[in-house]
């Protein structure tokens, strides 16, 4: 969908661009539709961020040219130096988005084939229109990004809970290990795409932004970490220990508590209940034991680390609702 309403405003501020440059009559009114397609970006934050570098580099472009093409001659061996001098100096000043539109102009310049005032205004105006109607129009074009960070959340939510099922289940059942890992490597690759996209539509959103949804994304790939070491732990378990089911239930239950209201201080007590009750438990006999008992425990570490995220985050952001 997103592409969709880029593939909108592409066409739209096109259109508007080089009709108002042909009705101002600028000579390139066409060029001034085609550098405002240029200057259409994904998302609005980087529209006003790259909108200004661009004419920056527009106008560093232009007035490079002017002095090599007055002093050197409008010749095509002096275009080719000023490309490569002008291209190099973007680069090094991290503006090089204007190196196309910049080059159009340029290559103007060239074509026309001496030195006018008047002309040079008239680019000026054709950079002018087209980047600020691009700008313009993608600033005000009406937004659904909210909409999307609320999708994607959910979408994440509903990653995790999944993970933490499998991993519940995979405790009880460490032989099966193979066909748990390639059903969380799948969830994981969603779970990567989904984050990818909250970062795209918090751009999206210039005013009244708190940064709460980008933070929470965060905060979940944290415990998708947390979670992959849970995997791998739990994948060098050689027998099933006595407690394994009462932490796979604890899991379980977790993954159908987990939620955008979710009070993670509740399953905080649990696992100190645990970890209390484990330690005054009796010490294991057998090796198989022992080593078992010993990755329980540090699942157990990881989980807590996995509902501390949480509550940090919970702490920086007590009004979050999704």
């Amino acid at each position: 969908m997103r592409i969709f309403h880029t593939a909108v405003k592409m066409t739209l501020v096109t259109l508007i661009a080089g009709l108002l440059s042909k009705w101002i009559g600028l000579e390139y009114w066409l060029t001034g539709g085609i550098l405002a397609l240029l200057s259409i970006e994904l998302t609005k934050r980087d529209s006003l961020t790259i909108a200004f570098r661009r004419i920056v580099d527009v106008f560093l472009g232009m007035f490079l040219s002017i002095i090599l093409f007055v002093i050197l001659g409008y010749e095509f061996w002096v275009f080719i130096v000023v490309i490569f001098i002008f291209s190099l100096a973007s680069w090094k000043l991290k503006i090089q988005e204007g190196i196309v539109p910049a080059l159009v102009i340029v290559t103007h310049l060239l074509i026309f084939g001496e030195y006018s005032f008047v002309f040079v205004i008239e680019e000026i105006l054709l950079v002018i229109i087209s980047i600020g109607t691009a700008t313009l129009f993608n600033t005000l074009y009406p937004s659904f990004s909210e909409k999307e960070l609320l999708k994607y959340t959910r979408m994440i939510d509903q990653f995790i809970r999944e993970h933490l099922l499998i991993l519940s289940f995979l405790i009880k059942d460490p032989d099966n290990y193979e066909t748990y890992q390639s059903h969380y490597m799948n969830l994981g690759k969603e779970l990567k795409k989904s984050i990818s996209q909250i970062k795209i539509s918090n751009k999206d959103i210039l005013f009244q932004n708190d940064q709460s949804y980008l933070s929470y994304a965060y905060m979940r790939n944290a415990q998708a970490t947390y979670m992959k070491h849970m995997y791998d732990q739990a994948s060098k378990m050689s027998c099933v220990h006595k407690n394994a089911t009462e932490i796979s239930e604890f899991i379980r239950d977790l993954s159908y508590d987990l939620s955008l209201y979710s009070d993670s201080k509740k399953h905080k007590v649990l696992i100190d209940q645990l970890f209390v009750k484990y330690r005054e438990s009796e010490l294991p006999k057998t090796r198989k034991e022992f080593e078992s008992r010993a990755i329980l425990y540090q699942i157990l570490l990881e989980l807590e680390a996995f509902l501390q995220e949480n509550m940090q985050f919970y702490d920086a952001h007590p009004k979050f609702l999704g």
